[in-house]
């Protein structure tokens, strides 16, 4: 599992990427409750694979984002990397 926490003058948002055998999770939560939680998940083949998506995703939320960024910046980032690079990840959400 990595985790990492990112702060904004806004709010905290927690990021996570987790591994269950052949699939891969990436979570995003923020503390203030007038957002929701997202889950982005993918099914693979089988555990290796996983494993790959887990650090390439890791490696890419330790180059694209800073422990505390503005919001602008944040949220610009994230989008990128949900229509880049999670396009094809099945989404969840969940309001808090």
């Amino acid at each position: 599992m990595i985790r990492t926490t990112v702060t904004t003058p806004i709010t905290t948002y927690q990021l996570k990427i987790q591994q269950q055998h052949n699939q891969v999770s990436f979570g995003i939560k923020a503390s203030t409750t007038n957002l929701m939680a997202v889950t982005f998940q993918l099914n693979v083949n089988d555990a290796d694979i996983a494993h790959y998506f887990v650090n390439y995703l890791g490696t890419i939320l330790a180059v694209t984002f800073q422990h505390s960024m503005s919001d602008a910046n944040f949220l610009s980032q994230l989008q990128k990397l949900i229509t880049q690079k999670l396009a094809n990840w099945q989404a969840g959400y969940q309001y808090l």
